[in-house]
């Protein structure tokens, strides 16, 4: 996939998004601290509520972090609305021998030089310029490249459960995601660390374009009447009744080399700066710089050669057309999209994407229940009790996967269609604390996406590329959570969660053209990427209110829950993860509960 792609994973019921791709620098301790404050703000306005807590209502009159079997009131609702942010700078990254290392978002793009290793389609105006100028230590650079970022993602999950049965229940979940991938990308911010600039013979400018091609196609059309001439005259001298031949008598051998120079000079100087009607490599020398300077150096030495053999047909001081424009900061965007580099990215920095993501349609069965599903009971019991139930459920890809043609995309989705399973058992020890443990499956299918070709990572995103439909098929996800839950009082609870996740391996792969030869050298492009398979692990800690309790016992007003997180990754391996930071804050609104 083209840069380092983000795959999105919305929980089946939650609004948990992990996403694997992309880097970047720090996310902001405003933010943060926003968040907090909004859950801060929200318990120490419920805070009068803890007085006078009744006894009776104390089990499992609070939920918590992660899933439960909790079910929905036949014929009741719930809704449930809230934020989720998820923001990284660092990635997770394989090092070898099953070890980890953090490391910056776009790390791997940073240099002290961009040229060829970014750039492999220069290599041959790299090759040519040191042949023009006879400096074979000569290298290609467009300035010093500084590359940072981060990726942030604010999600409002939309959730409507509504109770069919007292052991079955429907749910849909919609989310509509924002994310931002605010890289700092900066090339030559000084403007003095590149050694070659725009070619002005690509110049658009009134004239400046025009006048470049001119200048290249006065020295080519010289060099090569010089070389007829001179290849003219070895073949008139060749007859031994043949005058004024005394220099290539002299020299045959140094005058068949002068033919050799002069047809490699001519050939670097048309692959380099082009010729009188079109434009060669994107970039050039620098007006005055030492290799520009050795180049017209060069090109005199072959003019006195030539004259040297009575060819007078190339002028003094003629040369290519230098650059007088190098590459600055506000130019990265326009190599991005420029052919003359085989690009044509429509972005390539800071991106914004806001939509509907993929949305989850899923149906739960209450399988076994202490309580029979009696949401009364299981307010007010005190004794050890058992509930689980199994959910089963499809997620339409309705996110759309990346825009192959940005190469940074953070996509609001995976795009793909998956079936989805869950499966929670909860235990409850007694009136203070019950555990839940879930086991989570999630099959995409595979389906169809546009992608570049050859497949792109941040390291290679300035290779040339074209566009190309490719199979997807995204690894199968399990997820095994445990959630221990501690309530005090009917009201308020402390929770926590630990989550284990692998992820298979993602394979990509590009359709190959009908028209493409056997033989063809490119096939490899076409050969198919799999993305190892990974896996996170994280904790969670988790605040949260209820009024449930106060309410069946007509007390509180409006049967509510409120419930803030905060997840942090602890662990991962194989394959690239990253180093996330999600804070959640959910409002849960319950209608046809019921009251004594």
């Amino acid at each position: 996939m083209p840069s380092t792609r983000v795959l999105h994973a919305y929980d089946i019921n939650r609004g948990d998004r992990t996403d694997v791709r992309l880097e970047t620098v720090r996310y902001g301790l405003a933010r943060i601290s926003r968040r907090w404050l909004a859950a801060v703000v929200s318990v120490a306005l419920m805070a009068p509520a803890l007085v006078a807590t009744p006894q009776w209502a104390l089990a499992q009159a609070v939920s918590g972090a992660g899933d439960d079997a909790i079910p929905i009131p036949k014929g009741g609702y719930r809704f449930r609305i809230g934020g989720l942010w998820n923001d990284y700078t660092n990635l997770y990254t394989d090092v070898g021998a099953g070890s980890l290392a953090s490391r910056p978002l776009l790390d791997g793009l940073a240099t002290s030089s961009l040229g060829t290793r970014a750039f492999p389609q220069l290599g041959a105006a790299e090759q040519s310029i040191r042949t023009l100028s006879a400096q074979s230590n000569f290298v290609l650079s467009l300035g010093t490249f500084e590359a940072v970022g981060d990726v942030r993602q604010a999600t409002i999950p939309l959730s409507l459960e509504r109770g069919i049965t007292r052991r079955i229940s429907v749910g849909v979940v919609v989310p509509y995601v924002e994310s931002r991938n605010r890289n700092q990308l900066v090339l030559n911010r000084n403007g003095t660390s590149a050694t070659v600039g725009q070619n002005p013979a690509y110049a658009t400018a009134a004239g400046v374009g025009a006048g470049a091609r001119t200048t290249n196609g006065t020295i080519l059309r010289q060099l090569a009447l010089a070389r007829t001439q001179l290849s003219a005259e070895i073949n008139r001298c060749a007859n031994i009744a043949a005058i004024n031949c005394a220099a290539i008598r002299a020299n045959p051998a140094g005058a068949q080399s002068l033919l050799q120079q002069a047809l490699s000079t001519q050939s670097a100087i048309g692959l380099v700066y082009g010729d009188s009607t079109r434009g060669g490599s994107p970039v050039v020398p620098i007006s005055g710089s030492t290799v520009h300077t050795a180049i017209v150096a060069n090109v005199g030495t072959l003019r006195t050669a030539f004259a040297g053999f009575g060819v007078t047909s190339i002028a003094p001081n003629v040369a290519p057309a230098p650059a007088t424009v190098v590459y600055g900061p506000g130019s990265l965007a326009a190599i991005a999209g420029d052919s003359a580099f085989g690009l044509s990215y429509t972005a390539i920095n800071g991106t914004r994407r806001a939509g509907i993501g993929d949305i989850d349609l899923t149906f739960t069965a209450l399988l076994h229940d202490t309580f029979g599903a009696d949401q009364q009971r299981r307010l007010s019991n005190r004794d050890r009790a058992v509930r689980s139930s199994l959910t089963a459920g499809f997620r339409f890809g309705s996110a759309g996967a990346d825009r192959a043609q940005d190469p940074l995309d953070v996509p609001i989705g995976e795009g793909a269609s998956a079936v989805l399973l869950r499966s929670t058992t909860d235990y409850i020890l007694n009136r203070r604390f019950w555990i839940s443990g879930t086991l989570r499956i999630v099959h995409p299918l595979s389906d169809q996406v546009v992608t570049a070709v050859p497949l792109l990572s941040d390291s290679t995103m300035f290779r040339p590329f074209s566009l190309s439909r490719a199979q997807r098929d995204l690894g199968q996800r399990a997820e095994i959570e445990i959630a221990p839950r501690l309530m005090f009082g009917e009201f308020f609870g402390l929770s926590g969660a630990y989550l284990f996740r692998r992820v298979g391996a993602d394979v990509l792969t590009p359709a190959l053209p009908q028209d493409a030869p056997s033989t063809n050298t490119l096939l490899g492009a076409f050969d198919p990427r799999t993305s190892p398979a990974r896996t996170v692990q994280a904790i969670t800690i988790a605040a949260s209110f209820s009024s449930l309790a106060s309410y069946v016992r007509r007390g509180a007003r409006y049967p509510l829950e409120l419930l803030f997180t905060h997840t942090a990754p602890i662990r991962a391996s194989g394959g690239t993860s990253p180093v996330f930071a999600m804070d959640r804050l959910e409002l849960r609104i319950y209608r046809g509960f019921p009251r004594r």
